[in-house]
């Protein structure tokens, strides 16, 4: 397959060969098993109870065993009682992380970009540096190539200025080539990527190892 290169005015300037590797496809279960691992890993146990052990007062025993006619019991800080532990409720220190195999979250990677690819939706650009940081002139960029709605722009850090240009412009997301998210990728409209970006995408996924 091949892709055309356009440069910052939208004119296509050379055609580049889809790598063959990419070509991949991965069923909607791997798709699903990654997209919970990455949401995992983004929750924040915030809610908490406490447990017999934590909650406090009940250090005596309420009455004595026999001889009151009351049923028998070792310490207010029983889940019985009012203001006593609770029982299994959430803790805090709950681990949600999940864990998949790097393997299959290559396969998914590639897939989501394969399908971008396939579907007309990523645009490469040859050149994405900056003279200057001009939200004006990256505007000017993304109406040039086309580019609408949600976007997600992959670029590397040694090319200039793009953040700053970039970055006010609403639905824009910004990414580098190790730090694709899915997420992000499947809910975007275009993909764009400068050259670089996208030949430094196809270095990384492409190292099995």
């Amino acid at each position: 397959m091949k892709i055309a290169v356009l440069n910052q005015k939208g004119e296509k300037v050379k055609d580049l060969e889809y790598p063959k590797a990419f070509e991949v496809t991965v069923s909607d279960a791997a798709v699903t098993q990654y997209v919970n691992y990455l949401r995992a890993a983004l929750r924040d146990p915030v809610a908490n109870s406490k447990d017999r052990s934590e909650v406090s007062g009940g250090g005596r025993k309420p009455w004595k065993q026999k001889g009151t006619g009351r049923a028998r019991h070792g310490s207010t800080r029983s889940p019985l009682w009012v203001g006593g532990g609770v029982t299994f409720g959430p803790s805090n220190s709950q681990n949600f992380k999940l864990r998949i195999n790097k393997s299959l979250k290559r396969s998914v990677i590639i897939s989501t970009l394969n399908n971008l690819f396939q579907d007309k939706k990523a645009i490469i650009i040859d050149d994405l540096n900056m003279s200057e940081p001009k939200t004006k002139n990256a505007i000017e960029i993304l109406e040039n190539i086309k580019a609408d709605g949600k976007i997600s722009l992959v670029f590397n850090a040694d090319e200039t200025n793009i953040e700053k240009s970039f970055r006010n412009i609403a639905g824009i997301n910004l990414s580098m080539p190790g730090k694709l998210n899915i997420i992000t990728l499947m809910s975007s409209d275009n993909l764009v990527l400068s050259e670089t970006s996208f030949n430094q995408i196809v270095k990384i996924f492409s190292d099995k190892s």
